[in-house]
């Protein structure tokens, strides 16, 4: 193998599902010693990518070269984890009840057919080893629930790389990671990169995918981006801007959606309200929503913003406070109680909270009319999957297909469906939660301009986020928190990044 050969290199790969086309021959190559990016809006075919490398599809046309050795194809169950690659995906893959060392020891050992006993004397040497080598401070016998999220995605990958480890038998690696930081907080990022570049800096390639450019930008050495099934570019990433991958993603430089001239009425009873609210962070808010307004909160990780969409809603309960919906206040607020008052809420963990993975699209989309459709113990699935229909549509949820598994569709597809079912039901307030996470810059775009024309139309929103500039194209006033108080009120023209930075991190460089 050449010192210049790349680790990986993939050239011409194709796939097609039902004869449409996923994959229309794309050519990637990673290289030892470099974090290398992948990014591509919903669609694009980084998934199909990456599940053809991990076995779970097999490539219609193309080669996989790894180390220098073209791997032929069908790669098997396995994929190419016995070549050397090591995969951590987006919900990490842990049993939030089994131990550290269980989840490293089992990944490295458990892949023989042949019944053999585990030395775990041995085993946890090993895994106090390959800890100490990432300078990572974690005890082995910790249970995954107790660790923090970080801690819980560095260990993923240091568990991929001790697999890879013991298949190849040394390092020059390579470590494949699809979206890992989506549902980190911000603030612990830095410490999944600096683990990244300690691969990096002994020899391993890293790829990368992800949908946050400016991630992207910070971290790795080269960007690859996929359009429509093919290579639209690869990238040396010093130097490139943002507009540089946004053109190469969505084939222009325009990724803004215009927010609109709105006028607010605000001698009008507000649609939502809180008074001396206070929960587990949040303490003593008045807050006011009116109807055409995007409202945003935001604040360091800990400050209180991120507990108050649920405690609107009453998904967490006050320990003091009221809350009034169009002026009325409710005596014992919670879900039930606000979407009767047409107050609903879209929380940041989708696979989770937001929807069924398992079940259907359809199946997610009926269930806030189940109960108008139900007649004795038959449903008007007729009626139901028309609606769905015609709501993926109209929302360009790819698949349009209501019978498709929602846990299949990718996170911007999943996330219009989600906004689509409750915008069905025509609410008069929305609580958004992060609601762009892990979503591609054009469904970003989407997802804004659906939420702006519902505004428009006379809807309250409130969006809870740490991305300042998912604020300045949607909010027409910032909230900033500190010690679960709101500490600055930013309007209009002022709401720019430098500003939302200025006042989130005010006190803490005071």
């Amino acid at each position: 193998m050449s010192p210049d050969a790349p680790l990986l290199a993939v050239a011409g790969l194709a796939k097609a599902f039902n004869g449409v086309p996923a994959l229309r021959g794309v050519d990637l190559d990673v290289r030892a010693g470099e974090v290398h990016g992948l990014l591509g809006a919903n669609g694009s075919g980084k998934s199909t990518l990456i599940k053809i490398l991990a076995g779970f599809h097999d490539a219609d046309a193309g080669a996989v070269t790894v180390a220098g050795h073209t791997i032929g194809s069908p790669f098997g169950a396995r994929g190419l984890r016995d070549h050397g690659l090591g995969f951590v995906h987006q919900d990490l893959g842990l049993a939030g009840a089994g131990t550290v060392l269980e989840h490293i020891a089992l990944d490295s050992c458990g892949g023989s057919a042949n019944l053999h006993r585990i030395d775990w004397r041995v085993q946890r040497r090993r895994v106090r080893d390959l800890l100490g080598r990432f300078g990572i401070d974690v005890d082995p016998e910790a249970v995954i629930d107790s660790l923090s999220p970080v801690q819980r995605a560095m260990i993923a990958v240091v568990r991929a790389v001790g697999a890879q480890e013991s298949a190849s038998g040394g390092t020059g690696q390579i470590l494949i990671l699809d979206e890992p930081t989506v549902f980190l907080p911000r603030h612990e990022v830095g410490l999944l990169f600096g683990l990244l570049r300690r691969l990096r800096d002994r020899g391993d390639a890293v790829l990368l995918v992800s949908h946050d450019l400016d991630e992207i930008l910070e971290v790795t050495d080269r960007v690859t981006v996929f359009r429509n099934g093919r290579t639209a570019g690869t990238r040396t990433t010093t130097g490139a801007t943002r507009d540089d991958l946004v053109r190469l993603i969505l084939g222009t430089r325009d990724e803004h959606v215009a927010k609109g001239s709105t006028t607010v009425d605000r001698d009008r009873t507000a649609l939502l309200a809180a008074r001396g609210l206070r929960g587990s962070r949040v303490r003593d808010l008045d807050l006011d929503l009116f109807a055409g307004e995007v409202v945003g909160v935001t604040g360091l990780a800990g400050s209180g913003f991120e507990e108050l969409p649920d405690l609107l809603f009453g998904a967490e309960p006050a320990a003091a406070g009221t809350i009034e919906h169009g002026g009325r206040t409710v005596g014992r607020p919670g879900p039930a109680r606000s979407m009767s008052n047409g107050v609903v809420l879209i929380p940041a963990d989708r696979k989770t909270q937001g929807g069924a993975p398992e079940l259907s699209v359809l199946e997610n989309m009926s269930l806030p009319f189940l109960a108008d459709r139900a007649r004795g113990l038959s449903i008007d699935w007729r009626a139901l999957r028309r609606r769905a229909q015609d709501t993926c549509h109209r929302l360009d949820v790819v698949p349009p297909d209501p019978q498709a598994m929602f846990g299949h569709l990718s996170g911007g597809n999943q996330q219009k469906a989600l906004l689509g079912k409750w915008m069905d039901t025509e609410p008069r307030v929305m609580l958004l939660s992060e609601p762009t996470q892990g979503v591609d810059i054009g469904a970003r775009r989407e997802i804004f301009a659906l939420i702006r024309a519902a505004v428009a139309k006379g809807m309250g929103v409130l969006c809870a986020t740490s991305d300042y500039e998912q604020l300045v194209e949607m909010a027409d006033r910032v909230l900033v928190f500190d010690g679960g108080r709101i500490s600055a009120e930013i309007t209009g023209a002022d709401i720019t990044k430098d500003v939302l930075a200025s006042a989130v991190y005010a006190e803490e460089a005071s």
